[in-house]
């Protein structure tokens, strides 16, 4: 790729993850401020971060591996990147399925807590690839660690207090 194309693909990859980030801060918002129940703000909650976490990344890993790889520092990509954003794709659209089909509370429960599990996964291994591999990217060692933290101490009051709420 051509290094003024790989220049506006890194600068559509920074953009699509401030993207990704501000529609996770506005579900928060959303959720914090709205009157309902928790099952109603667990709902707004559940869409606005697993469609953008999970559809971006899936489209960030299958349509622009290599560059996106390369900006984590994990090299060039590959097939089992593209289908990991495979898999990632799958998960937004089958969030998506579940409010249309309106498949209940139970889908989006499992839906949001398949998402954090495959995060804090994903945390796991940047942090092994930094410590074991040498891969000392900012991105990589401090960004996705940390993100995590702050998404599971935000997510986890809102999923705790839905499961409460429907097993009184």
């Amino acid at each position: 790729m051509g290094s003024k194309i790989e220049k506006y693909v890194k600068w559509f990859l920074n953009l699509l993850e401030i993207t990704r980030w501000v529609c996770v801060f506005v579900g928060f918002q959303w959720a914090l401020n709205m009157t309902g129940t928790p099952i109603n703000k667990f709902s707004v909650l559940c869409l606005w971060v697993v469609v953008p976490l999970t559809g971006f990344t899936g489209m960030e890993s299958v349509f622009f591996g290599r560059v996106a790889s390369k900006q984590t520092g994990y090299g060039e990509g590959g097939a089992y990147q593209r289908q990991s954003g495979l898999n990632n794709i799958a998960i937004a659209v089958t969030t998506i399925l579940i409010y249309v089909l309106e498949w209940g509370i139970y889908a989006k429960i499992a839906v949001m807590t398949v998402t954090l599990v495959f995060l804090t996964l994903s945390a796991i291994n940047h942090i092994i690839s930094g410590v074991f591999e040498g891969n000392t990217k900012l991105k990589n060692v401090l960004v996705r660690p940390v993100g995590i933290i702050l998404l599971l101490s935000l997510t986890l009051p809102f999923l705790y207090k839905v499961l409460i709420f429907i097993h009184k």
